[in-house]
């Protein structure tokens, strides 16, 4: 069975924790047996500004973005090889194209990797407040939001926020789910990493959501609350060793 996951989940507050033990334990025993050790989440890289007709949907990379796309996959990308069978992505242009310029920049078997877009992962989806909260607070880091000295955008933040984690957490269960009857590591730390390609401010969200479920602990969820992500950069959530790592490109 797929974990009982509460549609109205909080995201929690710094150091705090709306996943029981039980949860860790099940989600954890997914990925052990779909072979995944540790989840990846990429932003997209730099995006043109919103068209002529006005839907922001249909932006798209710009010649920089495509650049950082596929720096990302040179650097950092080749260095976590292998990669999950499947790589879930929001459906907009900008992480599409992101996704795939990565995959091409890795090596190794991402050639091999299905790109599947999941709506939920579009930052549009919790619209009209998201809209609200980043008109005010932008590319800030996940803490600025959670933990705003406005209650009123604090706990806002932490539903809109929350509610994405939730989503985009049950996507990757289920992924994990479908999975599992493949190769399983067992007790080997290196594994497969699975992929998350989405939007800041949302993306830091999701990360933070499956750290917790990894029982990591305050050093590396305040890596993920602190950091305010760049341009196709990201988090590494090692779900064996329990902690997170930053994603960065090499910049000359």
């Amino acid at each position: 069975m797929l974990l009982s996951l509460s549609r109205d989940i909080v995201l929690p507050v710094p150091h705090g924790s709306t996943w029981s033990q039980t949860d860790t334990d099940a989600f954890l025993q997914r990925a052990r047996n779909a072979g995944v050790s540790k989840i990846g989440f990429l932003r997209h890289g730099k995006t043109a500004p919103t068209p002529e007709n006005g839907v922001d949907f249909d932006r798209q990379l710009t010649d920089v973005g495509k650049e950082q796309a596929a720096a990302a996959g040179k650097s950092f990308g080749k260095d976590l090889l292998p990669f999950h069978d499947t790589l879930l992505a929001s459906p907009a242009p900008r992480t599409m194209d992101t996704a795939q310029i990565f995959l091409d920049s890795s090596g190794g078997n991402a050639s091999e990797v299905r790109i599947q877009p999941v709506p939920s992962l579009y930052d549009r989806t919790m619209q009209p407040e998201g809209s609200r909260l980043f008109r005010k607070l932008g590319y800030a880091p996940l803490n600025d939001y959670v933990t705003n000295e406005s209650e009123d955008d604090r706990e806002s933040s932490r539903k809109v926020l929350g509610s994405y984690a939730h989503f985009a957490t049950k996507s990757i269960l289920e992924t994990l789910v479908t999975s599992e009857n493949g190769s399983s590591t067992g007790n080997n730390l290196k594994g497969k990493v699975l992929w998350v390609v989405g939007h800041a401010i949302y993306l830091p969200a999701t990360a933070l959501s499956v750290a917790l479920l990894a029982g990591c602990d305050e050093s590396s969820t305040d890596k993920i609350l602190s950091t305010s992500t760049k341009e196709a950069e990201g988090f590494l959530v090692d779900l064996y060793q329990s902690r997170v790592a930053i994603l960065s490109r090499q910049h000359d």
